[in-house]
């Protein structure tokens, strides 16, 4: 056994042994069993229905996902839901509308148009000082009366097959998980392999001691907005790809997954962590295919993530944990302008 398969032996091990850890593995064992109880014809293990729920986890993660990065740096969007939703009917606009693009340029477009509104919250959170509640939801407003007066409240419907090839399956796996799987490598090496990670974590955790470092606070807590937002819109458009229609607020509840998945993902493991991000997202979507097999309305399906949710910030607290969670600052978050360099 060379030192590389040890070290990485031991760090499983270390994780494993993790109260936060045990508590995670606890849920999802008791989340299996009881569904497979009170539900006898439906089975987790079975292809079909896992493949199922790999699916329906994968634009929950991708949300997450920018999310997560964005929590990393101690910032917090709640816009995302509602860029990505502003991405989708773009996209499907562009494709379907009078202009009729290709779904790749149509796509670039939408993301493109993320990417500016990431940019303006990034810059008025890191330039200004002004906490990033604050900031994105003024930011979320703005998008629903762009997005109302562009479509005037009705759908837009896709009729392009190329474009749908993303939520199409191969060989029985969908599209979807491929892209969830290309996507969280892409996370792994930016966040967790890469300087910029780094960077962004350390600004979570101590953003005074990393402006005296010389870390550059201001423009890579802007770049966490913009990949934040993008990651979003890339979410919003693998939702229209799958529904094949959009409607005005088609993807904007979403945003609640997005901030369950990634606080949850934070607590258990103590950071930004891209494959805590995926298997929270699959524990999600467990609870909501169960429940829905069960029989149980959208609105307890919702009142359950947001007991998760709730849970998630507790456990933070009771464990004493220092993440960027527990951090995060309403009205003076990353402590203003002072925080970034302004006098």
């Amino acid at each position: 056994m060379n030192n590389k398969t040890g070290s990485i032996i031991k760090n499983l091990q270390a994780l494993i042994k993790s109260p936060q850890m045990r508590i995670f593995l606890i849920l999802i064992v008791a989340v299996f069993l009881m569904f497979t109880f009170l539900i006898p014809d439906f089975n987790y293990l079975k292809i079909q229905n896992l493949n199922n729920i790999l699916t329906d986890s994968v634009i929950p993660a991708v949300f997450a996902f920018g999310m997560g990065i964005i929590i990393a740096g101690s910032g917090f969007d709640l816009s995302l839901g509602h860029i990505a939703s502003m991405v989708a009917l773009i996209v499907a606009y562009l494709m379907s509308g009078g202009i009729r693009l290709d779904p790749v340029s149509a796509t670039l477009i939408g993301l493109l148009a993320a990417a500016g509104v990431g940019a303006v919250s990034g810059l008025l959170v890191s330039r200004m000082g002004i906490s990033s509640f604050i900031v994105t939801l003024g930011m979320q407003f703005l998008i629903i009366g762009v997005r109302q007066i562009i479509t005037k409240g009705q759908s837009v419907y896709i009729s392009n097959e190329t474009f749908k090839w993303l939520a199409t399956s191969a060989f029985g796996v969908s599209n979807l998980v491929i892209i969830l799987i290309i996507i969280s490598v892409f996370c792994f090496l930016l966040m967790e392999k890469n300087i910029f990670g780094r960077k962004v974590q350390f600004i979570g955790s101590n953003i005074e001691a990393s402006r005296f470092m010389g870390i550059d606070v201001k423009n890579i807590t802007m770049l966490t907005f913009v990949l934040g937002a993008v990651l979003a819109g890339f979410g919003g458009v693998l939702f229209a790809a799958r529904a094949g229609a959009v409607q005005i607020n088609s993807v904007d509840s979403k945003l609640l997954d997005a901030i369950t998945i990634a606080v949850f993902s934070n607590v258990i493991f103590g950071k930004y962590q891209s494959s805590g991000i995926v298997l929270v997202a699959i524990l999600i979507s467990m609870i909501g295919t169960g429940m829905s097999m069960m029989g149980i309305r959208t609105e307890w399906i919702d009142f359950m993530k947001g007991f998760i949710l709730l849970f998630s910030i507790f456990l933070a607290k009771f464990m004493n944990q220092n993440t960027s969670i527990t951090r995060i600052s309403l009205f003076n978050t990353q402590k203003g302008a002072e925080s970034y360099g302004h006098e």
